[in-house]
């Protein structure tokens, strides 16, 4: 039974991996999933409310997987249209929009706070070692969401 689990664990770590390698959208998630979090130490949050910003920053990610998930399973190798696999993949990308675009409204509810947004700036720009962590956090944040311009073309 832990085996069974273990090996579960490992296809779901593999399926991530894969995500991650292969869906820009998917970086662009785990970026913003990072940027949140480090604002969040700044919010006078509660408990619940933390775990509601936590909460819709993993949805995103699962959703962008799912969305994955949905593309390959119903990808066609030839170019002939098959309209329901089209159906699948636009109704899959509906549901990674309307879930971000959840998640965007959430943001705004709970993060959009001109004081705290003052507070986090004035720390980034207070100190030389902050402003350089956050220059260095949005460069490789770049050159991660952008690393498959960087992968050989496969012909």
């Amino acid at each position: 039974m832990i085996n069974r689990f273990i090996k579960s664990m490992g296809y779901a770590l593999k399926g991530i991996s894969l995500g991650i390698k292969e869906e820009r959208n998917m970086r662009i998630d785990i970026v913003a999933m990072l940027f949140v979090w480090s604002v969040l130490p700044f919010y006078n949050f509660t408990k619940a409310e933390t775990a509601l910003v936590v909460l819709v920053t993993f949805i995103i990610p699962a959703f962008e997987l799912m969305n994955t998930a949905v593309e390959r399973a119903v990808h066609k190798p030839d170019a002939e249209h098959w309209m329901p696999a089209g159906d699948a993949k636009d109704t899959a990308a509906g549901a990674v929009f309307i879930a971000a675009t959840g998640a965007v409204v959430v943001a705004m509810i709970m993060l959009f706070d001109i004081a705290v947004i003052k507070q986090i700036i004035a720390f980034y720009t207070s100190d030389i070692t902050h402003m350089l962590f956050a220059v260095v956090f949005a460069i490789v944040s770049y050159l991660f969401i952008i690393m498959d311009l960087f992968k050989k073309k496969e012909k």
